[in-house]
C-alpha cells in the first residue's frame, strides 16, 4: 500500500481565536491521538489538498511532528461545504506490531451477465469490516461480478481475502445480487367492476327503474 508524507506543527494556543488565525495562514488544526495521547497539531492545507484525492480511511500517513514521525491513519475530518475548505482533521496513531480495525471498500469489477440480460443489480454491502496489521491494510477488496446471472448472489464469504486480514462482517451477508427486473403493471377495471350504465342512472341492469314501495290503500270510511 502506498503511504504519504506530511510535516505538520503542535499547537500550543487551543483558543477559537488562534484556530481562525490558523486557518486564515493556510493551515489546518487538527489533532493525533491514540497511543501517543493526544497531540494538538496543524498541517498545511495546500499540501493536504494536494494529496488528499489520493488518500483512503487505510491510507498510512506519515506524519511529521517537530523531530518525531507518526503512522496515522485519517479517522475523521470536518469540511465546510460552501467554502469547499476543511476545517479540522483528526488522526489515528498506529503502531506497526499492533492490530487495527478498520473497513476497507469493496470495489466491483466488470459488467455482470444478468444485467446484460435485462436484470438490475442490486449492492447491499460497499464496505467489509476488517482487523489485521498496520502493513496487510488494503485500499480496497476487487469482486468480479462478470459471471453473476439473474437470482444469483455474491456473499461476504466467497470474496477472496489476503493473508493476515481477519473479517468480521458476517460471513453470510450478501454483498451484491442481479435480481429480475420488476414489470410494471397497470391494473385495468375489468366489466364486472366496472359500474353498469344503468345503474349509474338509478335502473337495474336489465334497464327497469326499481320496483318502487307499494303504497298502502286509502282506508274506506
Amino acid at each position: 500500500m502506498e503511504t504519504v508524507a506530511f510535516s505538520a506543527v503542535e499547537r500550543k494556543e487551543l483558543k477559537k481565536s488562534a484556530t481562525r488565525r490558523l486557518r486564515k495562514e493556510g493551515m489546518i488544526p487538527g489533532i493525533v491521538y491514540g497511543y501517543v495521547g493526544t497531540i494538538p497539531i496543524a498541517v498545511n492545507a495546500h499540501d493536504f489538498r494536494a494529496k488528499f484525492h489520493r488518500m483512503s480511511e487505510n491510507t498510512i500517513i506519515k506524519l511529521k511532528v517537530g523531530d518525531k514521525v507518526y503512522d496515522v491513519l485519517i479517522k475523521d475530518y470536518q469540511s465546510n461545504i460552501m467554502k469547499g475548505t476543511i476545517e479540522h482533521l483528526d488522526f489515528y496513531a498506529i503502531q506497526s506490531d499492533k492490530t487495527v480495525r478498520t473497513r476497507i471498500p469493496i470495489h466491483l469489477v466488470g459488467s455482470a451477465k444478468g444485467v446484460r440480460e435485462g436484470g438490475i443489480l442490486e449492492v447491499q454491502l460497499h464496505e467489509l469490516e476488517v482487523e489485521c496489521l498496520p502493513k496487510d491494510l488494503q485500499d480496497h477488496f476487487p469482486v468480479d461480478i462478470s459471471r453473476l446471472e439473474i437470482g444469483h448472489s455474491i456473499h461476504v464469504k466467497d470474496i477472496q481475502i489476503p493473508a493476515g486480514i481477519k473479517v468480521l462482517s458476517l460471513p453470510d451477508q450478501v454483498v451484491v445480487s442481479v435480481i429480475h427486473a420488476r414489470a410494471e403493471v397497470v391494473a385495468q377495471p375489468t366489466a364486472e367492476a366496472a359500474p353498469a350504465a344503468g345503474e349509474a342512472a338509478g335502473t337495474t341492469p336489465e334497464g327497469t327503474k326499481p320496483a318502487e314501495a307499494s303504497k298502502p290503500a286509502p282506508e274506506k270510511k
